[in-house]
């Protein structure tokens, strides 16, 4: 099973993870998929692997929770 999937989800805010959003290796690009669902972007970013998880998890929990 997948773990993230599991967790429970605690709201979190910008302002709580704006040390996070500012290194900006995801990002809402204001674009819709076809489903009309966002699309977050993943763009080149040098160090994505030594970002640890749960800041992995806390930039996409908020991207996803953002209406």
């Amino acid at each position: 099973t997948d773990e993230i999937m599991h967790q429970d989800i605690i709201p979190l805010y910008a302002a709580d993870i704006q040390d996070q959003l500012k290194k900006q290796f995801a990002y809402l690009s204001g674009g819709r998929g076809r489903d009309g669902y966002p699309v977050i972007t993943f763009p080149d970013y040098p160090a994505f692997g030594d970002i640890p998880e749960k800041e992995f998890q806390n930039v996409l929990t908020y991207l996803t929770s953002i209406p």
